[in-house]
């Protein structure tokens, strides 16, 4: 399992659809993640540090959390099964640990509230990470290509 971090939310020109793309803490990994319009929308309002008048979910979710004096202690993104991602969210609620099933990109978005860390499984990193050994420009040029040889319906979120 590496560490990962938010390396940014960016819009897939092919598809017009937002990724989501960790990195591991060398900047050899690469793991895009086709998300929705909504949850990607919630990410960059966080990371922005844009305040919306009433709570999103997400901040619902962080709000709930810290009342019930749970605490995040990291995400996993666990599982790629048939082009679909799966995550879990591991919590202490007063010394007591729970594992709770997400969606990687609702489990991104409350980790960035959070600041829980991101971790991510190696067979998944294996099966759907970039590697780059050249530095991130040329990361860059080969997700680009990347992109435009799959199609969305490769991934399912």
């Amino acid at each position: 399992m590496k560490k990962m971090i938010l390396h940014g939310v960016n819009l897939d020109v092919i598809t017009n659809q937002p990724v989501v793309i960790l990195k591991d803490l060398d900047a050899n990994y690469y793991l895009p993640i086709w998300i929705g319009q909504f949850e990607a929308t919630s990410i960059l309002m966080e990371i922005q540090d844009i305040k919306p008048a009433r709570p999103l979910t997400h901040d619902l979710m962080r709000t709930m959390l810290e009342k019930m004096d749970s605490v995040m202690e990291k995400v996993v993104i666990n599982d790629l099964k048939d082009g679909t991602f799966y995550a879990k969210i591991y919590l202490n609620n007063r010394s007591v640990p729970m594992e709770i099933d997400a969606r990687p990109s609702d489990a991104i978005a409350l980790a960035v509230r959070t600041k829980a860390p991101i971790f991510v499984a190696d067979s998944v990193i294996n099966e759907a990470s970039i590697i780059s050994e050249q530095g991130e420009e040329e990361e860059v040029k080969r997700f680009r290509s990347f992109l435009s040889e799959i199609n969305p319906e490769d991934f399912k979120l």
